[in-house]
């Protein structure tokens, strides 16, 4: 076994004991919070515009608490949604949330997955104020929202993604343990060391030089990369890596900065359990 490869091991034994101890914690704080916090519904129907009233069937509804994260906005980063929930064969939903304030958006991804950046050809919809600006909705406790229905439902465009701003993000390549690039891989950033539950932002997946940019605002973040979008634990097989050595290590990105170097060398899963990997950066 090469120096290299036994590095990564022990750092991989050495945060799956801190992980699973942190993991744990956060879990059980979870719990307890969402036990003492009360709920409300939200209702309501999204339809796809001008196709003849279709529903926007089996798609994703998506809720994002406004106190844990900035508005959605595309054309500048890709924020992770707190609640998504599949649409019925009606394109009807029925939502259970915490109390509190909300955005909405909808999204129906031709490759059948949850999470990440809609691609060219998937339906999305977002909920607009009078003023074009993320619209607000408040949830009450055991109380129904009943949101109407959206007719709004839009195939995404070529051009739309063409003219997504890249101003504030992190950016750098994702390589294997032999130093060779890795396709079609994604970044998430989470703002707690913690990196478990679900991230604040995704990346775009990653380019045949293994390049991958991950669109932000500014803060600290924590940064881990995988296969795919989604937040739980790795399967036998799929890469997996977080940014640190030994622990995770904060990333930090100002307004209109974009930050570089930040490289990953990730492993094979070998196995089920809650997370693995190391990283480094090339400055």
């Amino acid at each position: 076994m090469t120096s290299t490869r036994l590095k990564l091991l022990l750092i991989v034994l050495s945060f799956l004991m801190i992980f699973s101890r942190m993991n744990s914690l956060y879990a059980e704080t979870e719990q307890k919070t969402d036990h003492e916090k009360k709920t409300g519904t939200v209702t309501g129907q999204v339809m796809i515009k001008d196709e003849d009233g279709k529903p926007l069937a089996f798609g994703q509804i998506m809720f994002y608490d406004v106190m844990s994260g900035p508005p959605p906005a595309p054309h500048k980063y890709e924020r992770t949604p707190d609640i998504s929930k599949t649409i019925n064969a009606e394109g009807k939903f029925t939502v259970e949330l915490l109390e509190g304030r909300y955005y909405i958006g909808a999204v129906r991804r031709i490759s059948g997955e949850r999470f990440g950046p809609p691609q060219e050809g998937d339906y999305i919809f977002r909920s607009l104020d009078d003023n074009g600006k993320p619209k607000e909705y408040l949830v009450q406790a055991g109380k129904v929202l009943d949101i109407g229905t959206f007719t709004e439902a839009v195939p995404l465009k070529a051009e739309d993604i063409a003219q997504h701003n890249i101003a504030t993000a992190i950016e750098g390549y994702i390589l294997d343990v032999d130093g060779k690039p890795v396709e079609d891989a994604v970044v998430v950033a989470f703002v707690k060391p913690t990196i478990g539950g679900r991230p604040l932002f995704v990346s775009d997946r990653s380019g045949k030089d293994g390049k991958y940019i991950l669109r932000v605002t500014e803060g600290t973040y924590y940064l881990r990369a995988r296969n795919s979008f989604a937040a739980g634990p790795p399967e036998p097989g799929q890469i997996v890596g977080y940014y640190g050595e030994g622990t995770p290590a904060p990333v930090t990105v100002e307004q209109c900065e974009i930050r570089k170097g930040i490289d990953f060398r990730v492993i094979l899963f070998p196995g089920r359990g809650p997370f693995s990997g190391t990283t480094q950066e090339n400055q």
